[in-house]
């Protein structure tokens, strides 16, 4: 996990296990744009996440990259509260990981 300014940047998987709480807490969280493979080397991962805590609402954001650090919002939703945002950032980290992996 690193920090930069008002943002957090951490790993997919550590979005997997990230709480409400801790989301209200760092405010901004986005996903790296790489991803260790087994051989310990860095793989770029062609997509990457933010989840936002905004005045009244939290803005979450699928990203893909174009030509880095170049990309373009391929997925954007507005929720009410941090509750309802997170189920479906998880839901987008873990279908980046299932592609990853070989998956669908």
């Amino acid at each position: 996990m690193h920090y930069y300014g008002n943002e957090t940047i951490m790993s997919l998987e550590q979005v997997l296990r990230l709480r409400p709480n801790e989301v209200r807490i760092l405010e901004w969280v986005r996903t790296y744009e790489y991803l260790e493979n087994q051989y310990g080397l860095d793989d770029a991962v062609p997509y990457f996440l933010d989840i936002r805590c905004e005045a009244d609402t939290v803005r979450i954001r699928r990203n893909k990259i174009t030509d880095f650090p170049n990309y373009h919002c391929e997925e954007e939703r507005v929720f009410p509260d941090v509750e309802q945002a997170l189920p479906v950032f998880r839901e987008w980290a873990e279908k980046i990981l299932g592609q990853l992996d070989g998956g669908s």
